[in-house]
This record gives C-alpha cells, structure tokens and sequence, in this order.
C-alpha cells in the first residue's frame, strides 16, 4: 500500500510541475559571487500571530549598499529552497524578492491546510513587505501551480500595496476545470496536493540519500 501511495505521489508530482518555459533557464542564473544580499530565516508575522518562513534576496548598488526596489515574492507549499536559482536571477537584475513558505511548510509556524490560508496570509504578506526598509511600496508575486493558485487568491483580499500577478498554470477548483460538487473537488484537490507535497518530499530524501 505504501508503495502504491509513493508510485501516486511522484506521478502527480510530474503531472503537475509547472512548464519550465516559465522560469529562468538555469544557465541565466547568476554566479555565486551575485550583487546580492542573502538574509536566511526572515520571520513574517501573520494576523493571528503566526509567522512565516522567508528568504530575503536584496540587491546591491554599485557602491554595494542595498537599494530601494520593487519586492517579488513567492509563497510556496515546496519548500522555498528549491526557488533558489529563480530568486537569484531576479535579485541580480535589481529585484529584491522573497521566497516564503506557506503556513505549515518548511519553517513557517501554523498547520498546513490546502487552499484555506493562503488568501489572508498573502495579503499580510504583501503589507508586510510594503513596509519593509528595502522596499519601494510595490509588490508583485510570481509562481506557477500551487504557487500560482495562492497569487489569485491573495488577490481576492485587495491588498493595498499588490501592484501586479504573474500566476503561471495555477488550478482553483472548481473554476479550472467542470465539477457538479464543488465540495468533493476541493476535497479532491486538498488530497492531490498533499500527495503532490508528498512527493517533493520524497524525492528530496532520495537526491540527498548516497548511492548505496
């Protein structure tokens, strides 16, 4: 059974991923030595009290002093880690931007429940970032699937300072595709994306296991 379960999880995950045409190509990202300011385990306070997980990309000026810009962020159920490469790109072209777990993964506080927190924690998410010293007071989002769905939905809340969405391939049941109850699709959709973040999981542990 267990097999059976792991076999579900990696093929959804394949399904799923987003089309790569819609990320940086990796031979674009910047070197190592990047004009940027890494700021690891960045807390992001919610209304009721819980904190999210962040990494902060800030970039420099030429006088390698931080500079006021526009902030990007992705809020993401994958572990914000593996944005890396993405984020990095954006920070050396003069984007600050901000990868942030969803509530209940990776670092962040709270539990995780599909599709329920995240139109309030990204509007809190966008406010907060607006009035950080780094910031312009423009806040954009980009991501694709899962972290494309929680664009629209933080959308939906009108936060003052959300200037633009870039969702890519992102799935809201039932409106992405016909359903006659839209209860059971959206339970339907919470346990397809638990096996989704399942697999993420499991492939991790797997990249990190040495080869016997």
């Amino acid at each position: 059974m267990l097999a059976l379960v792991i076999a579900f999880a990696v093929l959804a995950l394949f399904a799923q991923t987003p089309p790569p045409a819609a990320s940086p190509s990796p031979k674009e990202s910047p070197p190592a030595t990047a004009d940027y300011d890494l700021h690891w385990g960045v807390k992001i306070p919610m209304r009721d009290k819980v904190e999210l997980n962040a990494t902060l990309y800030l970039p420099k000026t030429k006088d390698e002093s931080s500079s006021k810009t526009p902030v990007i962020f992705t809020l993401t159920p994958y572990i914000s880690d593996t944005y890396h490469a993405r984020a990095a790109y954006f920070a050396s072209h003069g984007y600050a931007f901000a990868l942030i777990d969803v509530r209940g993964r990776g670092n962040s506080g709270g539990d995780f429940e599909p599709f329920a927190q995240e139109p309030r924690d990204g509007h809190d998410v966008v406010e907060w970032l607006a009035q950080q010293p780094f910031c312009d007071g423009k806040v954009a989002m980009w991501g694709g699937s899962y972290a494309g769905f929680d664009q629209w939905a933080t959308a939906k809340e009108l936060p003052t300072h959300l200037t633009t969405i870039v969702p890519v391939a992102a799935a809201h049941p039932p409106l992405d595709y016909p359903s006659l109850d839209h209860q059971r699709a959206r339970r339907s959709a919470k346990s397809f994306w638990r096996s989704e973040v399942l697999a993420h999981e499991i492939l991790g542990c797997l990249q990190k296991t040495p080869s016997l």
